[in-house]
């Protein structure tokens, strides 16, 4: 599961630099890049609940996660509107994004010291303070959609390894 996680971390911070090299296709693509975002990532954080067998918070997200997921993939045909509310959707994915980082470097920080610990807070801050941003100034917010899923493609994959690795440490 290591090796694995490990594995799909880099691919999608790989993707994620293409995305930020290329912003006008990945804005005109974003659906698809959404999609496998939150289903990579509620999936993988759906094992790793189940495996860790912890079914609080984290397991919520990744359930929610998967969710946005599908509604994504069964409506890649958007109108106007469903592009909005898609605008809507991800800007409370990164709200609670935030959240739940927030909560889980918390929960972590025993594990991880104090630098890991203060760069997972800046990291979900930053987050949350995006996703508040992103409500307000939804239009914006569009405008620079290829930059950000590159970005988060990039904080995802980046997550996942740290994930892989903590986990390990945990079960050893």
């Amino acid at each position: 599961m290591k090796v694995f996680t490990i594995l799909i971390g880099i691919l999608m911070a790989v993707c994620g630099i293409f995305c930020i090299t290329t912003p006008i296709t990945t804005t005109f693509s974003l659906m698809y890049f959404y999609l496998v975002l939150l289903l990579v990532t509620g999936i993988m954080l759906l094992a790793e609940c189940i495996v860790m067998r912890d079914f609080g918070l984290m397991f919520i997200f990744s359930i929610l996660t998967i969710i946005a997921g599908i509604f994504v993939f069964f409506s890649p045909n958007a109108t106007f509107v469903t592009e909005m509310i898609l605008l809507y959707i991800m800007a409370g994915w990164l709200i609670v994004r935030g959240v739940v980082g927030i909560v889980a470097a918390a929960q972590a920080k025993a594990l991880t010291g104090e630098g890991v610990f203060g760069i997972a807070i800046v990291v979900s801050v930053l987050t949350l303070l995006l996703g508040i941003y992103s409500f307000i100034h939804p239009l914006v917010f569009s405008g620079v959609l290829g930059i950000l899923a590159g970005v988060f493609f990039v904080m995802e994959g980046v997550d996942l390894i740290i994930t892989a690795f903590v986990v390990s440490d945990i079960q050893e």
